[in-house]
């Protein structure tokens, strides 16, 4: 049991993916490969058909609240400490091999492109030289290329890592809690609430005259009124 266990701890397994105009996935269980996508088409056989089930009565679902992709993006820095805190127990036993990736920016509005370019570049300066540090990287290739002309955004490349079971459960405990924690906290972050639009002042479609202004009695104009005869 203990030499299976061994084995089991010692044995690499990792996942290959291609994107681009085609995507691909491929895991690795030691010398074993079998790929994910795309999926082998299989000969259907003919179903047979079954009576109609008797729909239950669906219960109303509480709803979730929503993740944004702001949310993310302010999370992204803590989220890239506790991936280096995983990355330093494994002392470079994690291989990132190959690593190419071409993309192209682009966007309606060339201003935006810019920004956002400039913001990918100074994140992949940041990010790369302590990852280096990290995981084993031979040969890595980024490239990215702005498009100012409008045109859409464009990626492709082929990633792939392989890992032993015992580093990714030295990863497992060091990162999970902490992990399960960022991602209760980025659930819980109050969402923009909506425009109350009953407090905003509204026009009497009628008289023209706003509900929530207080108006004049006929008391007051008559009071108004006498004051002014007295003066």
């Amino acid at each position: 049991m203990l030499f299976l266990l061994l084995v089991i701890f010692l044995s690499r397994v990792g996942a290959e993916m291609v994107f681009g105009e085609e995507t691909g996935v491929t895991l690795r269980l030691g010398p074993v490969r079998v790929q994910v996508l795309p999926r082998k088409e299989k000969a259907k056989k003919p179903k047979k058909e079954k009576p109609p089930k008797k729909r239950k009565e669906e219960k109303p679902k509480k709803e979730m609240p929503k993740i944004t992709g702001r949310a993310i993006l302010r999370g992204l820095p803590e989220l890239w400490g506790i991936a280096k805190k995983g990355l330093r127990m494994t002392f470079r036993r994690i291989r990132i091999s190959p690593m190419e990736i071409s993309a192209v920016i682009g966007g309606e509005d060339p201003a935006d492109t810019a920004i956002l370019y400039g913001k990918l570049n100074a994140a992949m300066w940041t990010v790369m030289p302590v990852l280096t540090e990290l995981v084993q990287m031979p040969d890595a290739h980024i490239h990215l290329e702005p498009d100012l002309q409008g045109g859409e955004m464009r990626v492709r490349g082929k990633v792939g890592i392989t890992a032993r079971i015992w580093d990714l459960t030295v990863m497992g405990f060091a990162c999970g809690i902490p992990l399960i924690k960022w991602f209760l906290r980025l659930r819980k972050q109050p969402q923009p609430a909506a425009k109350d639009t009953d407090s905003l002042p509204r026009k009497d479609e009628k008289n023209g005259k706003q509900e929530n202004q207080p108006q004049r009695n006929d008391g007051d104009r008559h009071e108004q009124g006498a004051g002014d005869g007295e003066q």
